[in-house]
């Protein structure tokens, strides 16, 4: 987790600084699209953004798949103790019909 943070933390001042030391105007092209001058500190940013949401929805939506996997597999397990308990409560009671037979041949 610290790992993380602290490469956020370097990444963020890595991105502070490169802003800050290209304010100059760049003209984008894309494709048939051509912009306007505009400064390349905010085309960055604009980028970073676009990036971090993308980031962001991809990882929320692994994380609603593994929600989803843990809850199926808690269910399973919820059933599956059930059925142990239920086994197990069917052979304590053939053991007391057993000892209870032993204990007439006696």
């Amino acid at each position: 987790m610290y790992g993380y943070l602290i490469g956020a933390v370097f990444f963020l001042l890595s991105i502070a600084i490169f802003v800050y030391q290209n304010t100059s105007q760049v003209i984008i092209h894309f494709i048939t699209w051509t912009s306007s001058e505009i400064s390349l500190a905010l085309v960055v940013l604009l980028s970073v953004c676009v990036g971090a949401l993308i980031t962001f929805f991809v990882n929320t939506s692994r994380q609603i798949k593994f929600a989803r996997r843990i809850k199926e597999l808690t269910n399973q397990n919820k059933k599956l103790q059930k059925k142990i308990n239920k086994f197990e409560g069917a052979s304590s009671d053939k053991r007391n019909i057993l000892d209870i037979a032993a204990i007439r041949d006696e």
